[in-house]
This record gives C-alpha cells, structure tokens and sequence, in this order.
C-alpha cells in the first residue's frame, strides 16, 4: 500500500484547476456518508464543488438512521449497525445509481465495506476520508481503547472537529452535532476491505487532531485500501478545505 501525493497535468482545463485527464465510460456519481454525531449537512460546503464538474452526475449526501433528518425515525438505542447499511443502499438503488465513488468520513468506515458486498455492481471505488476500521473480529469501542484513540487522550468536540476551522465554521460545525447511537459502535467488524474488483483509497488527513496519522495509517491498514493519499487538513476537512478536496475526489474519479 503506497502513499502518494495526486497527479497534476498542467494541459487540463478544470473548475478547480489543473489536473490529469482520464476517459470515462459513464458518468459518475458521489455517495456521501457522514461520520458519527454528524449528518449529510456535513457535506453541504464541499458537495457543490463536485457539482461544478463535467465528469460527475449526481452528488448525494444520505443521512442515516437517527441523524440529520432522520434523527427520530428510530429510537436511538435501537439503532445498529444494519440500520446504517440499509439506509446506503437504499438511497443508492431509490436513485439507480451506478458507477459509484463511495465517500465515508470517520465513523462511516465500519459500513462502507458492507454496503460494497452488498451491492458490489454498483460501486466503483470506496474513499475512505480518516475513516475509524476496526479489524475483523473487533468494533470500534475497541479501537477507542488504543492509546491513539480521541478517548484515550480525553480531547473534547472543538479538539476533534475544529482544530483547523475559523470561529464561524466551527459555531457552524459544532451546533449542529447530535448524538451517536451506542449499537453500531459495539458491532464487530465481520470483513476487512471490499470485494475483489473495487478500488479502495485511504485519504489521509495530517493535521487530523481526532485520529492522528499513525492511527490512521492503521486504519488503512486494516481496510486493506489500495492506498493512502495524504491531505493536509484536520478531521474536518469537508468544512475547512471543500473545494480543495472536492478537486482530490474528481481526480480519484478519473482514475
């Protein structure tokens, strides 16, 4: 697994600016997860960028099960892990959405693998944005038991989420947080990375005050991603950098 750094090509004319052109044979489509206490509003400052582009079809940003939206559809204690799973793949075949880039931040990387063998046709690549992936057989309350972890160094939400964020993007940010249901985070994970045939990249972030960049390496790792492809930006990096990570995402979708 090799990190690299995207490729530019000083030729190509962008919205975002220079950078490699691929051919594709369909258009392309963005499914955006959000990570844990968050909601697709996570994603509204950066999913306009990948809109501007020529090469992307819709962009969908899907709130799960007691988030955003859909915070009251279910009692919070009742929520699992399943229940996360099912709401991605509804929304992707409500849509019928195919080739798609499956984006996931944080606490979304225990679904993303489980929605990819669950709809393996239809998914193109998984980007795992410092995603939390536990090994097979452990849950992410295991992970958080790691010296690395944000709860074994006691930092609080502003620490986490905000470390690079200006004060208005962080009132932003941080008024809008809600509650985590227990049941998914105490789920073991059952497979690794996604089926044979997906691209998987691991974006990592390396100012990231929540999950460091060891521990990050580690989660890639455990995702068997194909590769880690550094960032530089704080674990909120759709709301500190949007434009600049949307361009990384186009470029990851013409690969």
């Amino acid at each position: 697994m090799a990190e690299r750094f995207s490729i530019r090509d000083p030729d190509r004319e962008d919205p975002f600016g220079p950078c490699i052109r691929f051919r594709r044979s369909s258009m392309t489509h963005f499914l955006l997860i959000h990570g844990g206490a968050h909601g697709a509003w996570c994603w509204d400052r950066l999913a306009p960028f990948l809109r501007m582009s020529s090469d992307i079809d819709q962009v969908v940003a899907v709130d799960l099960t007691g988030h955003g939206a859909r915070r009251d559809v279910k009692p919070l204690d009742e929520i699992t892990l399943t229940d996360y799973v099912d709401d991605i793949v509804r929304e992707i075949e409500r849509r019928d959405l195919r080739n798609v880039m499956l984006v996931g931040h944080s606490l979304a990387g225990i679904s993303m693998p489980l929605v990819a063998s669950r709809i393996p046709d239809r998914i193109r690549r998984l980007v795992y944005l410092a995603t939390s992936n536990p090994p097979v057989g452990q849950s992410c309350s295991d992970l958080m038991k790691h010296p690395l972890s944000p709860v074994s160094r006691g930092i609080d939400a502003r620490q986490m989420f905000c470390s690079d964020l200006d004060e208005e993007t962080a009132a932003w940010l941080l008024g809008k947080l809600g509650p985590e249901p227990a049941g998914p985070m105490h789920e073991v994970a059952t497979i690794a990375g996604p089926p044979a045939g997906i691209a998987s990249t691991y974006i990592l972030l390396e100012k990231d005050q929540a999950l460091p960049p060891d521990f990050q390496r580690e989660q890639a790792r455990n995702a068997n991603a194909d590769e880690i492809v550094p960032f530089e930006a704080g674990h909120s990096a759709f709301a500190s950098r949007p434009k600049d990570l949307a361009q990384l995402l186009i470029e990851l979708a013409r690969a």
